[in-house]
């Protein structure tokens, strides 16, 4: 029994494995139908045709096939490439991350179309290992320092500035007029202050007005550097001429009862100090709570290795990189794809590991989730519910607080199934920890 005339043009297609996830499609679709495409193309062209001589839609087809030829062979060739991929990947019911890389091509009129498809398909991943994990849930010990430390915030929150008969020191205020020279254009700014702040001011600036009197002028240069925060003057070399009007010290009050009634209703000092150590330690928690979950999420990746695609992987770094160029003015995009080399491919692997885990434990969103999610979000953006529901209206905004939605599900259901050891590491440990890796 021979053939149908349906399955004598049937497409085949063999696929190959690759590296990671990339697949070679081979496809190879039938003379049959490579003819049928060219018949169709040549009618269409001799319909159309304005040959000299004839008129149009008479010209003889040898005429026709002689002076379009080549624009119908690329015809033919870009209608059945792109409608035998679609067809081959319904065949192989492959789901691919990229496009295809088109090569290959085997292609003339009378005989079967052949070519490769090259692409990458998403990871299939049997996630395991993921219930009863070990963790050690390391709360930070609360010394008498880091209560003293945060009185000073708060006093400092509190201080007021005096002025004063002497040289400018770090933290003092400065009232000046000053004229900035850029490109060549000066600007002018009178009554303006400045914070001595060797964390906030660059270098070049503080020394300029450090040990300055209230009365002196001082002119310098400032080169600022490539990545520096503000653009405008990022990569920038400026000129200051700068008077210094007056000088304020910051004068923090002194820690006692009434300055603990001044901060809150507390009647002492012991019972602002108690609150503090309070918050203090709930933040030690909280934050213990993150290095938790950030533990379980490490152990689920290192127990389920797989190679992240490289589609996905460009993808993020081309993400980032993007980022990084709204925020600064120059970008070193090798130096950002190997130092976030590691951050980009956890955070992809993650993505498709905690999805797994929703599947196998059939975790969902629900209703109630989405619209608790609203409740707080108006609640810490200080809105109305109907408002903030406005807010979260359009369907990539939905999908993405269902995503955040159900990685928090996974991350609650890892936890719970845990074994979690509390420990309390003293302070001079953490200290010794935190100067690792540091040089002098």
């Amino acid at each position: 029994m021979s053939p149908s005339k349906k399955e004598e043009k049937k497409l085949t297609v063999d696929v190959r494995e690759g590296k990671a996830w990339k697949r070679t499609l081979e496809i190879e679709v039938p003379r049959e139908t490579v003819d049928e495409e060219f018949e169709a193309a040549y009618r269409k062209y001799q319909s159309q045709a304005k040959i000299p001589g004839f008129r149009k839609g008479k010209a003889p087809m040898n005429l026709v096939k002689l002076r379009y030829g080549e624009a119908i062979q690329k015809e033919v060739l870009e209608t059945l490439v792109p409608r035998a991929y679609e067809d081959a990947l319904k065949e192989t019911d492959l789901s691919p991350i990229s496009l295809p890389e088109v090569k290959e091509i085997q292609f003339k009129e009378g005989t079967p179309l052949k070519f490769q498809a090259e692409i990458e398909v998403k990871p299939e991943v049997d996630v395991k290992d993921y219930k009863g994990l070990e963790v050690v849930k390391r709360v930070k010990e609360i010394t008498d320092n880091d209560l003293e430390q945060s009185l000073k915030y708060l006093r400092e929150d509190l201080a007021q500035l005096q002025p004063v008969e002497r040289e400018a020191r770090y933290h003092d205020h400065l009232i000046v007029d000053l004229s900035k020279v850029q490109d060549g254009k000066k600007e002018d700014v009178k009554n303006h202050e400045l914070v001595l702040d060797p964390h906030n001011m660059i270098k070049e600036f503080q020394d300029a007005l450090l040990k300055a009197k209230a009365g002196e002028k001082r002119e310098f240069e400032v080169s600022y550097p490539g990545d520096f925060h503000n653009k405008k003057l990022a990569g920038k070399k400026v000129g200051y001429r700068i008077t210094i009007k007056k000088i304020k010290e910051k004068i923090l009050p002194e820690a006692n009862d009434e300055f603990a009634k001044t901060v809150g209703k507390f009647k002492t000092l012991d019972e602002l100090k108690g609150k503090i150590r309070e918050g203090l330690l709930k933040k030690s928690r909280r934050d213990a709570e993150v290095e938790v979950k950030n533990e379980l999420v490490d152990q689920v990746i290192k127990s389920n290795p797989f190679e992240v695609p490289d589609t996905l992987f460009d993808y993020y770094m081309e993400s980032l990189i993007k980022d990084l160029k709204g925020k600064y003015k120059k970008v070193d995009e090798k130096k950002v794809r190997e130092d976030y080399k590691e951050v980009a491919s956890g955070h992809i692997k993650w993505d498709f590991l905690f999805h797994q885990i929703v599947e196998k434990e059939k975790i969902q969103v629900t209703k109630e989730d989405m619209d608790a999610w609203v409740e707080n979000f108006a609640r810490d953006y200080k809105m109305k519910t109907e408002d903030a529901k406005k807010l979260v209206e359009n369907p990539s905004q939905i999908k993405k607080i269902r995503e955040d939605i159900l990685e928090k599900k996974v991350l609650d259901f890892l936890r719970k199934s845990a074994k979690i050891k509390e420990e309390t590491i003293p302070a001079q440990v953490i200290v010794k920890e935190d100067s690792k890796g540091q040089t002098s």
